[in-house]
């Protein structure tokens, strides 16, 4: 690592702040049970990751949410990590105080940009304790888009070998209520210092990991069963108060129990 790298990690370092982080957490979270069914995620949550190194995460990219939702996770996931994460350098300009929660800008398809992206996650990733959250897409694209290409940056911080690389997979969805389900799973995670890949190889091999976690998840999905997931946050369900409240009403005339949910868990209706 050179001395650039470190010194441009250690810029964006300064400009961190913990409260704001927090306060920004606790907006993010009121917004998804505000604005979704609920947040959900396969199975567990992944396991602590090795304080001695830093963690990569790389997930597809297919909503505005999604940055948000990196921030919220990794505080909430992986308490002793610190996330870090990418912004076209004109968005960020309009969003300044999100480099306080850990936004970097970079230029957006330009030599330049690509080495100041490289320079600031090889540098924070030197570091034990920092993640640096990616969607290495490039862009936006539809959770079904196969096969999933990858621009190059992941791949050349994969092969420096300083990080455990995580795939994470989102997608947002309807089911059976008027809100959309925010579905999330991570993959096994990949030690990059077990493999002498080159870059091509390194790209390759990290596709091949998000697509299983995309392929995973959406498996899941198709099955519409809350059973399968565990729920990070609750939100609000129901359509709206003079339909609820005739499906209260009708319920206390039956003597029955209500619940605004407009459906039920494949285990509530098979009668476990």
């Amino acid at each position: 690592m050179s001395g650039r790298d470190t010194k441009a990690a250690d810029e964006v370092l300064a400009r961190f702040s913990p409260r704001v982080s927090r306060v920004f957490d606790l907006y993010c979270q009121r917004m998804i049970a505000r604005r979704f069914t609920a947040l959900r995620i396969l199975g567990k949550a992944p396991e602590a990751m090795p304080q001695d190194r830093g963690m990569l995460v790389f997930a597809n990219h297919s909503s505005w949410y999604d940055p948000l939702i990196f921030f919220m996770l990794s505080r909430a996931l992986f308490p002793s990590y610190t996330a870090f994460g990418p912004m076209d350098s004109v968005a960020l300009k309009k969003y300044a105080f999100m480099q306080k929660i850990g936004i970097f800008g970079v230029e957006q398809g330009t030599a330049r940009g690509a080495a100041r992206f490289l320079q600031v996650s090889r540098g924070l990733l030197s570091k034990p304790g920092n993640g640096v959250w990616l969607t290495p897409q490039g862009s936006f694209s539809d959770v079904r888009v196969r096969p999933v290409r990858f621009q190059g940056g992941l791949a050349r911080l994969a092969r420096d070998g300083n990080a455990f690389a995580l795939p994470f997979a989102i997608e947002l969805l309807f089911w059976n209520e008027a809100r959309p389900e925010m579905l999330i799973h991570f993959g096994d995670p990949i030690d990059t210092a077990s493999a002498d890949h080159d870059v091509d190889q390194w790209n390759h091999v990290l596709e091949q990991a998000l697509t299983r976690v995309q392929d995973e998840l959406a498996e899941a999905a198709m099955s519409r069963d809350p059973d399968r997931f565990t729920t990070l946050i609750e939100g609000t369900t129901g359509v709206n108060f003079i339909y609820d409240g005739w499906r209260y009403l009708k319920a206390l005339a039956r003597g029955e129990s209500f619940s605004a949910a407009h459906g039920q868990s494949r285990r509530s209706q098979d009668g476990d």
